[in-house]
């Protein structure tokens, strides 16, 4: 097995229950195998998995500079990814944590979904949202919003299934565009 696919595999299983940091990941999959993987092959991988949208960049850990108080450049090793699960049950957990009471819990689950959602746009060649993928957004979600709790349901769960990687889900998402008439 070439060793960047191997890499690639790692930081999928090392995101798999929680995001990390570029720095907690290399650490964590270096572990994890004993191979001596270096900075450049871990970049690599984590482009490769970014660009197949496997993973994506949810924030950055401020605590990679304690104890300095000037700050005069970024630093790689702060960035945090996440692994994205594009199955539908996964996003139906996604959209059912809006409700949340814990803001940080909303917050990280609307960032999500929004990434996803942008992913999933961009796949729609004959869909024009003039750049502005966020309001779509939230005109679909302030729809599903104001339904009864029985529409609301269902139109959660056509939702779910339309940001998922599942057979049809983008004609589903082109159907809910077109019922919400967004072009």
């Amino acid at each position: 097995m070439p060793k960047k696919y191997e890499v690639q595999n790692l930081i999928l299983q090392a995101l798999e229950n929680r995001d990390l940091s570029r720095i907690e990941l290399l650490h964590s999959i270096r572990k994890e195998s004993g191979l001596s993987i270096s900075d450049k092959t871990l970049n690599e991988s984590l482009i490769y998995l970014l660009r197949q949208h496997k993973v994506g960049v949810v924030g950055y850990d401020l605590k990679i500079y304690d104890g300095l108080s000037r700050v005069q450049s970024m630093k790689a090793d702060g960035i945090i990814f996440t692994r994205f699960k594009n199955d539908s049950f996964e996003i139906g957990i996604l959209i059912s944590k809006l409700e949340s009471e814990d803001i940080e819990n909303v917050r990280n689950a609307i960032n999500r979904l929004k990434i996803i959602f942008k992913n999933k746009i961009s796949y729609l060649e004959d869909i024009n949202l003039d750049g502005d993928s966020d309001a779509t957004f939230n005109k679909i979600m302030h729809y599903i919003n104001i339904q009864d709790d029985n529409q609301k349901r269902v139109m959660t769960q056509k939702f779910a299934l339309a940001l998922s990687d599942e057979k049809d889900s983008t004609e589903t998402l082109r159907q809910l565009i077109a019922i919400f008439g967004i072009k």
